[in-house]
């Protein structure tokens, strides 16, 4: 519901016809006005955002549809069932450890010992505003509105009836304070206590609960203590690896609180037809402070002495440089939604020791439940992917961090699962690095490529931030051993090329052992020489970088194959094009015969279903993240190759964790990326607030492994019924029991910030050392952006009716620029700085804008027959969201259902 209005418009007759849709100026006058000022975007900013605030019209009654808050630390699901406000509150580094030591992630289904005794994020604890009164069933409702507004990042619930009146609204403050802070206030219809409880339940964490669970209900609760003092209240909750502290403090009511139980405490309000109150919570663990109850306990104080408005206050400002960073503005309302929703789910919950899981993330709400409770290198790593061009890239540090820390123990395992020299990373492990390569774990032991990956993201954070001491301290530490482990892994072979012997590609079964396998020989490519490039930089490693640059110049090339025969392909291709595969397949004949080779494509032709199997992510890893193909290379075999493989399948696969959509953008397949985004957002966006799960809508899991009844979708959440076959350990004989689903529900990171960073290579691509704008959006698209390049650059361009109006370069950091021409039609182009009528462009034969800059200088490219002062000025604002919004199956919102 956006409006974008010319400063001499009637801002009513505007007003009035956009509350019932969204309106778009018409393109004729569109072609004909700008946002640039001269200097930056006219954007209000408050407004715009509030266009895409998350409005419930009936009440969230389950956790998983709840309201995320949080400073990126500590954070809270918040939801309103009948006759509460509940808040689950979470924190990134509440972990309950397993022993050091190598793990294997699927053992203990022979070892039942093991499970609910892996490392965990366990969940901190609950808060729960009780009226007294149902005041939140839609029996007594006559009006209710539920808001997360983005702009302010806070969570409020208005509701009113028969029984009275409630207004609630909550933050999670960052900064030297950093509480959750909770406003209420209510007028009911009749006196009543009013019960406000921190409690801690804790649970088994069901890291498997789709294959097997233990009986052992005590785990998760071992060690509560509950204490009070005064206005204060607080829990105290052992791991087996530290202890944290959840401190209260209600301000307003002039109460004593009381301990109710070994899990709980609270305060009880007498009976009254009014109140009003403030709480403030901290959780501080003992590896933040020696004293952690102390600790949580000064910073509630403080927050309670500075007042919750001067809190907010700061709070907001700081929500206002977040939003400052970047912007958007395409013609779908709903997927632009859902960008700025999932940008705002990851800057609320990536500031903390460690990343956010991408399992719940801190969104937890069911106590300490959480499927897929390890870290999984491939799903782990897909929140940072969006981070850098969306002008985020304060985000990815945890995960930075993380790996640097873990450094050490990549190293002996490359020495204990290989005999090499190097670091590997598995695609499984835990906080502190512990590699999940145990028996069992031949699928993630013999695959190298979540080394590469991830040694990639790191260098991707310094080609868009250039921050030397980032490099000399955490990524060129990792990437110097992920690039020892690959010298020490290739063989040179007669052909005098250097070939990757055995691998597997991600998280691939056995069977799909492999030669040359293509996620491999793409992150060698990629990464070689910007370990060559860092190591000049830091005048470090000689000897290592003159191998890696001559292995690298000697790598044996991708293998290429056909489709085959028995194929149907889903898109505009054809038996017998050529594909990239993802390596030649090692296979054995009858026993005593030898190993046979054969180039593999994927494990099951024809295609007749959506696939999504790691083998499709390994065969496009050379478009993304590895950066080797681009739009310059179109037309070349290997770039025809990538993209018969990406239209080969249905790009919907049955997992959002997938790299097709990534690619069709960058591949600048412009032509299917609508349908795509709105297929993506139909079948994986699954809850009300926004939220993904990596399970599409229509998924039958397992079905084959007759693990569960042939109705279960492991995605549909929200049907209440049962999970048939899940096996009970320890008992003899076997049992086998149908749990229930709903408790289970989850969100996952992968999907959304898939759609986040194809939705940024649609409008913005700066690989391959040039700025590309809206190399991938469709030619009836009207758009904007401000997003952020490769070299320290922040670009803003304006587009419509297939004509991008200008560009503006921002350089941070004074590197060269180089701007691919968007206007291929001979029109003279000029680079001007701000504030000067030099022309810094000297025409060449190549289509591209090459010019020098200043650190901290604006530039702006135009044509000289249309420049930027040629159109006119407008501001672009919105209207704030009122309602639930609709897409196919998907929604954003909760409309009124009483």
């Amino acid at each position: 519901m956006r409006y974008i209005f010319l400063l001499v418009v009637n801002l009513t007759i505007i007003t009035a016809v956009a509350q019932i849709h969204k309106i778009e100026t018409p393109e004729s006058g569109m072609q004909n006005t700008i946002a640039f000022d001269g200097k930056e975007l006219r954007i209000d900013q408050s407004a715009f955002l509030s266009q895409h605030d998350i409005v419930y019209r009936s009440p969230a009654t389950e956790g998983y549809n709840g309201f995320p808050i949080g400073n990126g630390d500590l954070g809270a699901m918040s939801w309103t069932p009948a006759d509460r406000i509940h808040f689950q509150i979470n924190k990134t580094n509440t972990w309950d450890d397993a022993p050091d030591g190598m793990f294997s992630p699927w053992e203990d289904r022979n070892n039942p010992e093991k499970s609910e005794m892996f490392t965990s994020l366990r969940s901190c604890g609950q808060l729960m505003i009780e009226p007294g009164l149902p005041a939140f069933d839609w029996m007594y409702l006559e009006d209710f509105e539920g808001r997360l507004s983005l702009a302010d990042a806070e969570a409020s619930w208005k509701a009113e009836g028969p029984l009275g009146k409630i207004e609630c609204r909550s933050f999670v403050a960052g900064g030297d304070i950093p509480v959750m802070v909770v406003h209420y206030e209510d007028e009911l219809s009749e006196a009543v206590e009013r019960r406000v409880k921190l409690a801690r339940w804790g649970s088994r964490v069901f890291e498997h609960w789709y294959q097997f669970f233990r009986r052992d209900f005590h785990l998760g609760n071992e060690g509560t203590e509950v204490g009070n003092e005064g206005d204060e209240i607080w829990i105290i909750q052992p791991t087996r690896s530290l202890k944290f502290a959840m401190a209260a403090k209600l301000v307003g009511q002039n109460i004593t609180a009381q301990k109710f139980n070994n899990r709980e405490a609270g305060y009880v309000m007498n009976p009254g037809n009014n109140c009003s109150f403030d709480v403030f919570i901290s959780v501080v663990t003992s590896e933040e402070a020696d004293d952690p109850l102390a600790k949580a306990r000064e910073n509630v104080r403080a927050a309670a002495e500075a007042s919750a408005g001067k809190m907010y206050a700061e709070h907001k400002e700081r929500w206002a440089d977040f939003w400052a960073k970047s912007f958007i503005d395409i013609p779908d309302d709903y997927i632009e939604n859902l960008w700025y929703m999932n940008l705002y789910q990851v800057g609320s919950s990536a500031r903390g020791d460690y990343p956010p899981h991408f399992i719940n993330s801190i969104w937890s709400w069911n106590r300490d439940v959480r499927p897929w409770n390890h870290y999984y290198q491939w799903n782990q790593q897909i929140y940072t992917w969006p981070l850098h061009t969306s002008g985020h890239p304060e985000l990815m540090m945890p995960y930075a961090k993380w790996k640097r820390e873990g450094l050490e123990k990549a190293i002996k395992t490359a020495k204990l699962a290989h005999g090499v020299d190097g670091a590997f990373y598995s695609d499984v492990s835990d906080r502190h690095g512990n590699q999940g390569v145990g028996e069992g774990a031949s699928e993630v032991s013999n695959s190298f490529g979540s080394s590469g990956l991830m040694a990639m993201d790191l260098w991707r954070h310094y080609q868009y931030t250039l921050d030397d001491e980032y490099l000399k301290e955490y990524g060129y530490p990792v990437m110097r051993e992920v690039v020892r482990l690959y010298t020490n892994i290739l063989q040179k072979e007669d052909d005098g090329m250097y070939h990757i012997p055995k691998a597997l590609p991600f998280e691939s079964p056995k069977d799909r052992l492999s030669k040359n396998t293509t996620n491999d020989l793409a992150s060698i490519r990629n990464l070689f020489p910007a370990f060559v490039e860092a190591s000049k930089k830091l005048k470090q490693d000689k000897q290592l970088r003159l191998k890696a640059q001559e292995m690298v110049a000697n790598l044996a090339p991708f293998v290429l194959t056909t489709i085959p025969k028995e194929a149907k392909p889903w898109g505009p291709v054809n038996v017998g094009d050529t594909i990239i595969a993802y390596g030649t397949r090692l296979r054995t004949g009858e026993p005593g015969e030898p190993w046979v080779t054969r180039p593999y494509w994927l494990p099951n032709a024809p295609i007749e279903m959506p696939c999504s199997f790691h083998p499709i992510n390994a065969q496009l890893s050379p478009v993304f993240p590895a950066n080797l193909i681009t739009l310059d290379d179109k037309g070349t075999p290997l770039f025809n190759a990538c993209r018969n493989m990406a239209l080969s399948f249905d790009p919907l696969p049955n997992n959002g964790h997938s790299l097709i959509p990534i690619s069709y953008a960058r591949l600048g397949m412009s032509e299917f990326l609508p349908d795509l985004l709105e297929r993506w957002v139909d079948e994986f966006q699954l809850f009300s607030q926004g939220h993904f799960c990596y399970f599409k809508r229509d998924f039958i899991d397992y079905v084959e492994k007759g693990m569960h009844d042939e109705l279960y979708s492991s995605a549909e959440h929200t049907i209440r019924g049962l999970t048939n076959n899940v096996r009970v350990m320890f008992n003899d004989p076997e049992e086998k029991i149908g749990l229930l689903r709903q408790p289970f529900a989850h969100m996952a990171l992968e999907p959304g910030s898939v759609l986040e960073a194809a939705i940024n290579e649609m409008l913005l691509q700066s690989h391959g050392g040039k700025i590309r704008v809206f190399p991938a959006v469709p030619e009836d698209w009207t758009s904007r952006f401000k997003l952020h390049a490769r070299g320290g650059f922040e670009v803003i361009s304006e587009r419509a009716g297939g004509e991008v109006k200008y560009i503006v370069v921002k350089s941070l950091k004074g590197q060269n620029c180089r701007v691919v021409n968007p206007w291929d039609d001979g029109q003279e182009v000029r680079v001007r700085q701000v504030g000067s009528t030099k022309n810094l462009f000297k025409k060449t034969e190549v289509n591209e804008l090459t010019f020098k800059t200043e650190a901290g200088k604006t530039y702006i490219i135009d044509r000289v027959n249309k420049p930027v002062s040629s159109f006119e000025l407008q501001v672009i604002s919105g209207i704030k969201n009122m309602d639930a919004k609709i897409k196919g199956r998907a929604r954003i919102g909760i409309p009124r259902q009483f």
